[in-house]
């Protein structure tokens, strides 16, 4: 008897785990490719980014101004918010304004610094999009 009661245990936290799991999609960053300027992490869902492109300041090549994401869908109407780190820490002054827009077919994410942030002061670029 005991024995069936901790293989039902056992039975029962690994549903229980399948479960959780069935609810949770994720991001991907499939098809992106030739990016060096930063790191994609993604534990949300709803938006597939499938390209990223770092464009520098036009007074100093060695920072970053603007970042577009391509993503899979129609963001209009939603909050977007790009995130700079460094080992995990947000980089200063990586403040951006995003807007979306379609491009030749492609939905696209334009992230605008406030501030343009050396290439060099993040190891890592978020995009955050939220339903309204």
């Amino acid at each position: 008897m005991r024995k069936s009661r901790v293989l039902l245990a056992g039975v029962a936290v690994a549903a229980a785990g399948v479960t959780t799991s069935a609810f949770t999609a994720s991001n991907s960053f499939s098809g992106v490719t030739d990016n060096v300027a930063g790191y994609g992490e993604l534990t949300a869902t709803g938006v597939a980014v499938t390209n990223i492109a770092y464009t520098p300041a036009v007074a100093d090549a060695t920072k970053l101004h603007v970042v577009a994401f391509t993503v899979d869908t129609d963001t209009t109407g939603m909050g977007m918010r790009m995130t700079l780190s460094n080992a995990g820490t947000v980089t200063p002054g990586s403040a951006s304004t995003c807007a979306y827009s379609l491009v030749s077919a492609a939905h696209t994410i334009t992230c605008t610094l406030t501030a343009d942030v050396l290439f060099t002061a993040f190891d890592k670029t978020g995009l955050t999009v939220t339903s309204s």
